[in-house]
């Protein structure tokens, strides 16, 4: 973990070296501008930096603590009254005094203490040990997440440009429809439902365009939040010769065994147990006795002052001290034991967290490979279904034309073929992020993932 954010902090740079030469903004771009811009990413890498410094403060407060104390004043100071009374034969009654002085006092104290025993500080270190990799796990895991939504949003957007583009082609096919069944209208081919039915499909056209539009848009505004604000340019767009493939090992045992162990919230909430143990015994050990060395050097000086009815000036003293002070808890009103019935509190509900992460895991990596393998399956129907739809359509056409088929019916096929079209694009889209969701439940999402991803783009 102590490496953490060189990967993490240089891999931005790492990655503008390498996209430097990319015109277009292909999906390596626009991660690496997430890395930089992303808020919920940076936080988790503050929120590891925070943690780093967990394990300097402990060793702190095992090291030797040294101070200086310094005091300047000006005194006033008085007495009066009957003194001395029976101090002498001469002065059986006292003597009466009546003095008043003002005069500059200054003095200073160094110190220095040093841990000879304290066993919640001891297991302090191993605290911040275990806050330190926990802290680690979470950023890893969100940049996880950032990777899997960057993926999503990009393709997302991808999804929206090909409704523009379907909705687009569409339109203008039926437009195409509604100007042949008028000119058929007009020498009486037709009867007027007809002109009204591709009329009415044309209207439906026209606002799914105007919808595809502004989904455009959107994705183009989420995509720019996910990576700070930034503006997303011209995505690169998916490979015709793409074909989904089946995980690696396409058995969903394994990736559910996996999801148990190597999630990255799963071990973050095994740290979290470990954590929890070890607060119960810092509970305990508020009840051990702490024994720690003493050195102190104290020097007071006094230019005037009144000691026991007589003046005085340029008085100065000195202090040295060297000592073990042993503190042991007799009774704290209840506190300890408090403590100690909130941490027992604290590991149960850190175990059920865990369970609960480790049954999320297994959830989400069971839906994840059941729509990965749906998905391909999917994928390979569109295909098919783009095929015939294309073979229905044309011989709709055929038939329209020689006047065996109604423009209805030649309508459906149009509005079939490019409803598969669409389906299969977005069916290819959701193959990838389903992978990609399936490898960061199992914990194994990585960099290269990515780039993988990223070369299926042109």
């Amino acid at each position: 973990m102590k490496n953490l954010l060189r990967p993490l902090l240089g891999g931005s740079l790492w990655l503008c070296a390498v996209m430097a030469s990319a015109q277009a903004d292909d999906l390596m771009l626009v991660y690496t501008k997430a890395l930089d811009g992303n808020p919920e990413y940076q936080s988790a890498v503050a929120g590891y930096q925070q943690a780093l410094e967990a394990k300097p403060q402990a060793w702190a407060k095992l090291l030797p603590q040294i101070g200086i104390n310094g005091d300047a004043s000006v005194v006033n100071q008085s007495l009066s009254g009957r003194f001395f009374v029976g101090s002498s034969p001469q002065l059986p009654n006292g003597t009466d005094i009546n003095r008043e002085d003002s005069f500059n006092s200054v003095g200073y104290q160094v110190g220095l203490t040093q841990v000879l025993f304290d066993r919640g500080l001891y297991l302090s270190l191993d605290t911040a040990e275990l806050e330190m990799s926990r802290a680690g796990l979470l950023t890893y895991d969100a940049q996880d997440q950032l990777r899997v939504g960057v993926v999503d949003a990009y393709f997302a957007a991808l999804a929206a440009d090909d409704e523009v583009r379907f909705a687009t082609s569409e339109k203008s096919a039926i437009e195409a429809v509604l100007a042949q069944t008028r000119d058929k209208a007009a020498i009486g081919l037709v009867a007027d439902t007809e002109l009204k039915t591709a009329q009415a499909q044309l209207d439906l056209a026209d606002a799914g365009l105007i919808a595809a539009r502004n989904a455009v848009s959107v994705s183009r505004a989420q995509l720019s939040l996910l990576t700070g604000g930034g503006e997303v340019g011209v995505l690169k767009t998916l490979a015709e010769t793409y074909v989904p493939g089946p995980p690696e090992p396409n058995q969903i045992g394994v990736w559910i065994e996996r999801a148990t162990t190597q999630n990255l919230q799963v071990k973050a909430g095994q740290l979290a147990v470990q954590l929890a143990k070890k607060n119960i015994d810092k509970a305990y050990g508020l009840r051990w006795p702490k024994l720690n060395a003493l050195a102190a050097y104290t020097y007071d000086y006094a230019q005037g002052g009144i000691s026991n009815g007589i003046g005085a000036e340029g008085n100065r003293a000195t202090d040295e001290r060297v000592g073990i002070q042993v503190r042991v808890p007799i009774y704290t009103g209840g506190a300890v034991n408090s403590g100690i019935r909130a941490a027992q509190a604290g590991l149960t509900r850190a175990q059920a967290d865990e369970a609960a992460k480790r049954n999320d895991a297994s959830r989400k990596v069971q839906i994840a490979f059941l729509n990965c393998s749906a998905g391909i399956a999917r994928v390979q129907a569109l295909k098919r279904a783009i095929e015939s739809t294309r073979a229905s359509e044309e011989a709709t056409r055929v038939g329209y034309e020689v006047g065996t088929k109604t423009n209805g019916e030649l309508l459906l096929a149009l509005r079939s073929r490019y409803k598969a079209e669409r389906d299969f694009a977005a069916a290819r889209y959701d193959a990838i992020t389903n992978t990609l969701r399936l490898r960061a439940a199992a914990g194994s999402l990585s960099h290269a993932d990515l780039l993988n991803v990223n070369s299926t783009l042109q």
